[in-house]
């Protein structure tokens, strides 16, 4: 298994750190984990071609994980690409393609077939894929309550064999029913506090590398301690399990 960090930034854009985007090859399927903007960029870069992504799988949607995958579809098709392409959305499947519509994406006009699904199916369309729901939308709930909204709070992480991407989140302990017998752990490092962090050690995990930017509570720690097992994520890097 493969693995490169497109993107380990935060939902803050800075100059040398890119938005959230992993490219995963597993069993010989090539999966791209969220979409943050830029994300076509690193495909060019990579020589990844038009036909080599299977599927594109989006977390959840906040800005950083999603607003790419509109440029990367638009570039697909003035590529020409020809192979279907899988896109898992983590909730309101039809509003993200009314939101195609909206900006005159047409899949109707298309070269290649794309299909939308909830990610409830990913499993069973990719049954190397856990997916996990997390605790990081939560505390939407009372202004979603309050306007009426139709938001569904769903935010996944994802378990490929002993891999596993926590997307973002707000405590570890939501993760922990998949981080048992695992080798690698690509970890939230921003929103959780430093004890969450901290209690991972406990799961004996060969390598945590923590992304999508550093708590100031985490930074200060790794400044005056060992680091261990921890690994500040590194872009465009090859990693492999």
């Amino acid at each position: 298994m493969e693995f490169i960090i497109f993107g380990s930034g935060s939902g803050l854009p800075v100059l040398d750190k890119g938005l959230s985007s992993i490219y995963v090859e597993h069993q010989g399927k090539k999966l791209l984990f969220d979409c943050g903007e830029g994300s076509s960029y690193h495909l060019l870069r990579h020589g990844l071609c038009q036909d080599e992504i299977d599927a594109i799988i989006i977390s959840h949607y906040h800005p950083d994980h999603a607003t790419g995958l509109l440029m990367l579809i638009q570039m697909l098709y003035l590529q020409q690409r020809s192979k279907r392409l899988q896109v898992f959305l983590p909730e309101r499947v039809a509003d993200f393609e009314a939101i195609l519509q909206f900006h005159y994406t047409f899949k109707q006009r298309w070269p290649f077939e794309l299909h939308l699904h909830p990610m409830e199916e990913l499993p069973h369309i990719y049954p190397q894929v856990q997916i996990h729901l997390t605790d990081h939308l939560e505390g939407y709930k009372d202004i979603i309550q309050e306007l009426g909204l139709p938001n569904q709070m769903k935010s996944w992480a994802f378990r490929v064999d002993n891999w596993v991407y926590s997307s973002d989140i707000e405590t570890t302990d939501c993760l922990a029913p998949i981080l048992q017998d695992l080798d690698t752990l690509v970890v939230d490092a921003l929103h959780p506090k430093l004890e969450q962090i901290l209690k991972l050690k406990r799961y004996r995990i060969r390598q945590i590398i923590l992304n999508h930017g550093l708590s100031p509570e985490l930074d200060e720690w790794l400044q005056n301690n060992e680091h261990g097992n921890f690994i500040v994520a590194e872009e465009n890097v090859p990693y492999h399990i």
